[in-house]
């Protein structure tokens, strides 16, 4: 009997013990199985592209300089050659080509001006290397620097002003000739005011035309009267400097200066070589 019970007790208790073992591998499949819709999936390795240089862009032409267009001052109406490139702003008017042929612009150019109305001249400064060339019709002048350098030729334009000149006695010349360079009226101790341009008379003539006061006060008016200001004269009306230069106004000079422009008269400037002959001389000038 005690062995009958211990057998029944003891079945029960195996029973019991191996209930939970299945149990618990059931939890622990189903546990899985839960799990492995939240845990992320292992992430594919992809090999990578190999990378590839980057093919470098080549510009034919630079075509910032393309795109620029002369300051609109320069409105003067020439072709410059095909090949410069501008390379200037709103204040400069410059141009650089490697064409080292500067004759052949020169000429050009003075042609096209001449078609347009211009009156030209040319200042050689160094034959086949360096030219001015000044471009006049009535109130408007420009001038044009060529200049052949080792590798470029660079050509600057710029606006300049213009004197209005009127010759009478022994000569007589009406013409508006181009200032050089720009007036500068900040007082001071001197100027001089004038031009001076190549004439088609001869190899060696030219307009020239300068009168210098002193002191310089600036804008104002002038008078040569003695006591004054000292005005000092000299023209030579298109000829031969050695020959037909007159000074000495012995009737005296007027002149008046503005910001950008001014008029002046001298009377009975005398020649050098013939003091019988003599001119009197009057203009205006404008400057931009």
């Amino acid at each position: 009997m005690k062995s009958f019970l211990r057998r029944v007790h003891a079945k029960p208790s195996t029973q019991t013990a191996a209930i939970p073992s299945g149990w618990l591998l059931c939890a622990c499949a189903l546990l899985a199985c839960n799990l492995g819709q939240f845990l992320p999936a292992t992430p594919t390795r992809v090999a990578p592209m190999p990378t590839l240089a980057a093919t470098p862009t080549v510009s034919p032409t630079p075509t910032r300089r393309a795109q620029l267009a002369p300051p609109a001052w320069w409105d003067l109406p020439l072709a410059l050659p095909a090949s410069a490139e501008f390379e200037g702003d709103a204040k400069r008017a410059v141009w650089r080509t490697r064409d080292l042929n500067v004759d052949t612009f020169r000429d050009s150019l003075l042609q096209q001006a001449k078609s347009a109305g211009y009156q030209t001249y040319v200042l050689t400064q160094s034959q086949g290397a360096i030219y001015d060339l000044l471009f006049v019709k009535g109130q408007t002048a420009y001038a044009l620097n060529l200049t052949l350098g080792s590798d470029a030729v660079i050509l600057t334009g710029t606006r300049v002003g213009v004197m209005r000149v009127k010759i009478s006695g022994v000569a007589n010349v009406e013409i508006d000739l181009p200032m050089r360079t720009r007036l500068d009226v900040t007082p001071g101790s001197e100027v001089s005011i004038g031009a001076a341009i190549p004439s088609p008379q001869c190899a060696a003539c030219e307009y020239f035309v300068n009168v210098h006061i002193a002191p310089f006060k600036g804008v104002g008016n002038y008078d040569s009267k003695p006591g004054t200001y000292l005005i000092d004269a000299q023209v030579i009306p298109g000829g031969e400097p050695a020959r037909e230069d007159f000074r000495w106004a012995y009737g005296g000079c007027t002149v008046t200066v503005k910001e950008t422009s001014g008029t002046f008269e001298c009377k009975q400037l005398q020649n050098v070589i013939d003091q019988s002959r003599r001119i009197d001389v009057s203009g205006s000038w404008i400057q931009p």
